[in-house]
Order: structure tokens, then sequence, then C-alpha cells
């Protein structure tokens, strides 16, 4: 199990009851596996495609659009998919309105670090690496599932918190924010044996410093938004 992979298991039983209803949104197999693995017993798995894979049956679901009644659902979780949507902001609020309890979201983070990896081309502003490697879906891979590279979305915790408090301004929002530093791709695109070598040995040293000195900075972000508990603190003026 990789980095990110383990930071998505680390939020998911954080925040997540195994008993409740779970709307996955834009799934792949991994996720499937995951939620499997980890026993929980009332999960959907949707994507826009709405294909099978492996016998096992994903919904089909529009993150921009969630065809599903107001809290149908206890949470709503979706991994390294928003930044896929062409209305990424819609995505999370869609989200929410169909969830009970609350929201999980992990997507890249609009840090420093990861402006500088922007800049260096150590990671993508457009994600053209999506279209040039199919799914196990066969999906496209582009924005919205085209041909087209997605921009890449990423976010801070003022603007979750913006977005949140302008869509749903009764409650005092209890959001809670979670960091990892994923480097496991930058390594991959050193064609310098020697230097890859060396960043492979380097990388996770790094990282246990980074956590200590600027672990805001990380480039991977989750956000959980509490909506049960957000209900508890209603605005004295309503």
């Amino acid at each position: 199990m990789n980095d990110r992979f383990k930071f998505y298991k680390y939020n998911i039983l954080k925040y997540l009851d195994k008993n409740s209803k779970i709307l996955v949104v834009g799934a792949g197999i991994e996720d499937f596996k995951l939620f499997q693995e980890n026993l929980f017993t009332n999960f959907t798995c949707s994507n826009l495609g709405g294909k099978e894979i492996n016998g096992k049956k994903f919904k089909k679901i529009d993150i921009n659009n969630i065809d599903e009644l107001d809290e149908s659902y206890d949470y709503v979780v979706a991994h390294a998919c928003i930044h896929h949507c062409s209305k990424p902001h819609n995505g999370i609020l869609e989200m929410y309105r169909v969830s009970k309890k609350g929201i999980l979201v992990i997507e890249s983070k609009d840090s420093l670090m990861m402006k500088i990896m922007t800049k260096l081309k150590l990671a993508e502003e457009y994600e053209i690496s999506a279209i040039n490697n199919p799914d196990s879906f066969g999906d496209q891979g582009g924005v919205d599932n085209s041909n087209i590279p997605n921009y890449v979305y990423r976010w801070t915790e003022h603007e979750v918190k913006k977005l949140i408090n302008s869509y749903d301004p009764k409650f005092e929002h209890k959001i809670n924010y979670e960091y990892e530093f994923e480097f496991s791709n930058v390594a991959q695109k050193i064609r310098n044996g020697i230097i890859k070598k060396i960043l492979i040995m380097v990388i996770p040293i790094m990282v246990s410093i980074l956590k200590i000195i600027i672990k805001k900075q990380a480039n991977l972000f989750a956000f959980f938004i509490d909506k049960k508990k957000s209900k508890q603190f209603k605005h004295s003026w309503i």
C-alpha cells in the first residue's frame, strides 16, 4: 500500500463509522478493495461510467450533479477525483447535500510546496498523464471523463471554509483537516539512475522531517466536514 492509500485508509478509519451508509464517488477497484478489506458493511462505490469490473458493480453517478435525495447517505467520500470535475466546488456541495453526517475529501493541497513542485515539473498543472494511462474501466481520464486533460484543482483550508459557509450559512461548521507528504512519483520522474536511487532512500527521511517542521505545507490534503456536529452549532441569529 503506497503512502496515498495509507493516508486514505487512516482517514476513513478515523472519521467514518463502519456500519454507516456510505457513498464513495469517483471510485475505482482500489477504493472498493479498501472499504471491503477494512470491513465497512454498507458502502456503495460509484463513478461517472457506472461500469462493472472484476464482478464488482459501480453505481453511475456524476459528481457535478448527484442524482440522489438530500441526506440519503450518512457519509460521502471522494478520493483523488474532484480535480477531474469541471465544477469542483459544485461537486463538494453535491456531496454535502446528499450526506447526513459528513463528507470526507482527499485531494491535492494548494500549498507552497505544491506550487514549487509544479514549477519544477514534478507535479502537473494539467493532468496529461490521466489521459495517457487509461484506468481499469477504460475511462478517458480527462475532465468529466473526456479526452481533454483536466486542470488539477488544488485546495486550501480557507477555501473549503468559505465554500461551505456560503452554501449553508446557518451553522458554525466543524471541519477537520489532515496533511500528508506524498513524493512516491517524484523519484520516478528522475532519469538519472544514481540520483533516483538516492532519492528513494532520502525521501522517507525527508518526509519525517517535513511533518515536524512544516506539516501544513503538505502536498496531500484531506478535509472532513462534520455535518452532524455542525448542526449543534447554529448561529444565534437564526
